[in-house]
């Protein structure tokens, strides 16, 4: 999840931490267009993209199905747990240090207590699904580090919440990718060449999450100078804990719709086509590296802006690009996933590419839901993705129960096809009116929608120049 820097230097270089403290906070920065700001975010998700592909090479080749089965069932519960007991206190940081009506150090000082309770909350709700698990028995000492790794995993994001509520996207960009490419060159070491199996699967993402925690507390505390009182702010608490509650929810029933398709297979089906349907739906997700760079500015300008109208606008032309893109980036995934799977994975995981066929419209039609969900949410107003994604849990689970013992990892993804369209068309009828924009203003493309490609042109061009 986080930093930017080349692993190598924790071994060769014994100021690594400071020498990288400086690269995060170097500089004032400059005024930043949304363009250089989403490529930005987007290079950064592209690292962890990279980092990501090389690291599941590596467990579905050394681990087998089984193996990579059993370590998606158990990384799936801290990530479904965190995505609830972070009570969205990331999105709530950004929207609360982006308004500036209350002092940064009260704010951040807030932030340092929540992380000791939510980080309490999730080790005891983790280690409660994972004791009480049907499928015993899980290694102890796995779990043990799970759950250890879990404040660390907190700690960053909500320092994420504190750089992209300061529109500080550089360092949001840099604590994005660190621990990722941190976890892939420790996953070398400790499965492929100590051959630590699922235990060094979690032992490396462990470690390289306790590095990014030093060097995050290294900038906020020593290099930001925040002033951390330890104090109950109870009126800052309360504001944070209100609209971050919100959010967890909103977050906890995306997270679900996510994840329960895999819960449910390891349920009804085996672990092979748990593992089978997880890595489909690890490469039918990489079309939300669009929005997933786009809804973190998104985000971090509607929190700090006051012209709606203009946010509204660049929004919804955003919003019809990334469809665009979103469909011919999916229509190439559709066509190379028979050759990319059994070379980079093996012919074992053949079986997932109709999964990965199957899920992609899916997929791409939660595109658009994220970018105009992440304007609502900087607008203070999360509840709307639980009003719209609530009846889509339900839809998913009922058709997972009937489809799921009928047509494995295939039925697992018709049901995510078909809770995704029904949360994404409600979301979008409700947001035209939030926004008071009619739908066919939203969804209708326009000449200046693809000045967005002219300026990545100009951009590059200049970029080489310079080079």
């Amino acid at each position: 999840m986080s930093a930017r820097s080349p692993a190598h230097h924790v071994k060769l270089n014994p100021n690594f931490a400071a020498k990288l403290t400086h690269f995060f906070i170097s500089g004032p920065l400059a005024k930043r267009t949304y363009l250089r700001d989403i490529m930005s975010i987007l290079g950064s998700n592209l690292t962890v993209t990279a980092s990501n592909l090389a690291i599941g090479i590596i467990l579905t080749r050394l681990l087998g199905a089984a193996g990579f089965g059993l370590y998606s069932s158990i990384i799936v519960v801290p990530i479904m747990v965190i995505g609830f007991t972070q009570l969205g206190i990331r999105r709530s940081a950004i929207y609360h240090i982006g308004n500036k009506l209350l002092p940064e150090d009260h704010i951040v000082s807030a932030l340092f207590l929540l992380l000791l309770w939510t980080s309490a909350l999730s080790i005891l709700i983790c280690g409660f699904v994972y004791f009480f698990s049907d499928s015993q028995p899980f290694d102890p000492l796995i779990i043990v580090l799970v759950l250890l790794t879990i404040p660390l995993l907190l700690t960053n994001v909500f320092a994420g919440g504190i750089f992209l509520g300061k529109e500080d996207i550089k360092r949001a960009s840099i604590l994005n990718a660190g621990p990722t490419i941190m976890t892939l060159l420790l996953t070398i070491l400790f499965v492929w060449g100590l051959k630590m199996s699922v235990l060094g699967a979690f032992a490396a993402i462990a470690l390289a999450n306790l590095i990014m925690f030093f060097i995050t507390y290294r900038i906020i505390i020593v290099q930001l100078k925040y002033s951390i009182t330890w104090k109950y702010h109870e009126g800052i608490m309360k504001s944070m804990i209100k609209l971050g509650l919100v959010n967890a929810i909103a977050i906890f029933i995306m997270q679900l719709n996510y994840r329960l398709d895999i819960l449910m297979l390891k349920k009804l089906s085996t672990l092979e086509e748990v593992g089978f349907y997880s890595l489909a739906m690890q490469i039918a997700e990489q079309l939300w590296h669009i929005p997933y760079a786009i809804e973190s500015i998104v985000l971090s300008r509607s929190a700090n802006t006051t012209n709606d109208q203009s946010v509204h606008r660049t929004v919804a032309s955003i919003f019809r690009v990334s469809l665009l893109i979103g469909l011919v980036s999916g229509i190439f995934i559709f066509l190379i996933a028979p050759y990319l799977i059994p070379l980079v994975f093996g012919q074992a995981f053949v079986p997932s590419v109709i999964m990965i066929q199957v899920v992609l419209p899916g997929v791409l039609i939660l595109v658009g839901f994220r970018i105009l969900n992440s304007r609502l949410t900087g607008m203070g107003k999360p509840q709307i993705a639980i009003y719209t994604f609530m009846p889509a849990l339900v839809i998913n689970f009922l058709l997972n129960l009937f489809l799921i013992p009928r047509y494995g990892g295939v039925g697992a993804a018709w049901s995510t096809n078909v809770s995704y369209a029904a949360g994404s068309i409600i979301f979008v009828i409700l947001y035209s009116r939030m926004v008071k924009t009619p739908l066919k203003e939203i969804f209708r493309y326009r000449a200046s929608d693809f000045y967005f490609f002219r300026d990545i042109r100009k951009n590059l061009r200049n970029r080489s120049r310079v080079g």
